[in-house]
């Protein structure tokens, strides 16, 4: 029985092609739409993401990672004095105006980073040769996917906060849809504007012991903070709570969950009539199976593996086109992020919708006799 449903797919593969690329092309819009939602989600957070730090000290009661304001500098020796912190670094950052010779006003946000290789408070991503850029004074670098929208060119210039700077290169894969990102020296930052620093920064990034547990660290210096001034959370804490919120402040969730059912929908009914319709098809074949002892549970059998054979085919060819087209956005600068585990769950929902599919083809073979299928 195995046999011959393979054959009957190699043979006759032009019953199946049209369930073959609606399988496909349902999945990869599960594939691609969830993957670029992690890509933003990842281009909201990256500053967090690409941090080196074990735990992050923001303002107390935020909800995502970019509402700090001020963390009160009096808290560094709090953080100083506990036995598993290596390391207290400041981060600062700030939103600005950014406006070039043509009077181009947009909005940014600057980060400042430590220029030192390695520095906790740095960014991974960054190359040698970028801080060695932004060593130079009042120089700033900015992703290559913003350059049009802020006007930068390499040497270059632009105004922030009343300040100018000398655009000195480019980065990639730093792109940020919440605005554009402009990354300078801490020291260049303090320069532009030393109002950010006010009566504290609005980060403190800690290195921990590795031989110390790091939640276990967090609860203690939450207990420490009796008057509840500032909050403490891991990186993967706050990226995750900065997602929920962009996630319920943009309705981005229920965007993606009404799209996933119109592929569910859509992949079901095409795919469904493609194999109902092969299975028409191959009534008589059929029918001279039943006629000689084939019960309709080993039918069923047959086309319900014709179905994983097609999910099968149609998970190699949404994985092939899902390629070309990563490579497409990573070209173009759009933010696409394809995970194993996403991978794996499209798998497993293009190979449920061809079971289902392969459930509704067999109510012909169940209204049928034998001797009704060889007329």
């Amino acid at each position: 029985m195995v046999s011959l449903a393979r054959q009957n797919l190699v043979h006759e593969w032009r019953r199946f092609a049209a369930a073959i690329l609606t399988l496909a092309f349902s999945g990869l819009l599960i594939l691609v739409q969830v993957g670029l939602l992690l890509g933003q989600l990842d281009a909201f957070t990256l500053p967090v993401t690409r941090s080196k730090a074990d735990l992050w000290i923001t303002a107390a009661n935020i909800r995502s990672w970019d509402q700090s304001t001020v963390v009160p500098a009096r808290s560094e020796g709090v953080f100083w004095s506990h036995p598993a912190v290596l390391e207290v670094r400041e981060m600062a950052l700030g939103y600005t105006d950014w406006r070039t010779g043509d009077g181009a006003r947009q909005s940014v946000m600057i980060v400042g980073i430590d220029i030192r290789p390695g520095a906790l408070n740095g960014l991974e991503g960054f190359t040698a040769e970028t801080l060695t850029i932004l060593s130079h004074p009042d120089t700033v670098v900015v992703d290559q996917a913003d350059a049009a929208k802020l006007g930068a060119t390499i040497g270059g210039t632009a105004e922030i906060a009343g300040k100018r700077v000398t655009i000195g290169g480019f980065v990639r894969g730093f792109r940020s849809n919440l605005m554009p990102l402009v990354f300078a020296s801490s020291g260049a930052l303090r320069q532009i504007n030393s109002d950010w620093s006010g009566s504290g920064p609005p980060y403190f990034l800690l290195k921990l012991d590795p031989r110390f547990d790091v939640e276990q660290v967090r609860r203690e210096l939450e207990v420490a903070d009796r008057a509840q001034t500032y909050g403490v959370a891991t990186s993967e804490d706050l990226t995750r709570m900065s997602a929920l919120f962009w996630l319920e402040e943009s309705g981005a969730g229920t965007s993606f969950g009404f799209s996933m059912f119109l592929a569910l929908l859509v992949g079901i009914g095409v795919t469904g009539q493609t194999l109902r319709g092969a299975v028409i098809a191959s009534l008589k074949e059929y029918a001279a199976l039943r006629a000689l002892g084939v019960t309709v549970g080993q039918l069923r059998a047959i086309v319900l593996e014709q179905s994983l054979w097609v999910a099968l085919a149609g998970n190699l060819l949404m994985f092939v086109i899902a390629a070309l087209l990563s490579g497409l956005a990573w070209v173009m600068g759009i933010p696409l992020v394809l995970t194993w585990w996403l991978g794996a769950l499209t798998t497993l929902f293009v190979t449920a919708i061809a079971c289902l599919s392969g459930l509704v083809a067999l109510s012909v073979l169940y209204r049928s006799e034998p001797a009704d299928l060889l007329r």
